[in-house]
């Protein structure tokens, strides 16, 4: 059940940030870290293992870390066989240096605050609708 609450978590991430999703997977080259295959974004999915029960995901290096770029078939075997976490672990390990770096500037990345400019709404509205805005005057 622990297990299932964590994934979730997690998945619901990738999912509320699919461009960051997007992003890690071709950081990987758009390739399995499984297999190797090269597919299309659409046949990779992101696997996370071994994050504990936490509400929110982990700080981007600790995340990234414990996920993995993979096809379909190979998520599938992982879950169904159960591949021990220090063989995932091993995985992770293998990733080059610059795809790591990559992916933590992915998942690290936080968009600046938008704050609108300070102006007088009735103002501007009362202007658009002036007739120095019309066509044809």
């Amino acid at each position: 059940m622990g297990d299932e609450t964590e994934h979730m978590s997690t998945h619901r991430f990738f999912i509320d940030h699919p461009i960051r999703a997007k992003k890690v997977k071709l950081a990987t080259g758009c390739c399995c870290e499984l297999c190797g295959s090269s597919l299309p974004l659409e046949g990779l999915e992101i696997h996370t293992f071994s994050l504990g029960m936490q509400s929110v995901p982990p700080q981007p290096a600790v995340l990234e870390e414990h996920l993995l770029v993979l096809c379909a078939r190979c998520h599938a075997d992982i879950h169904e066989f159960s591949l021990p976490v220090s063989e995932q672990e091993w995985l992770v390990r293998m990733r080059d240096g610059h795809k790591k770096e990559e992916i933590c500037a992915i998942l690290g990345y936080v968009p600046r605050r938008y704050t609108p400019p300070e102006s007088d709404i009735e103002e501007a509205y009362r202007e658009a609708c002036s007739s120095r805005f019309r066509f044809g005057v």
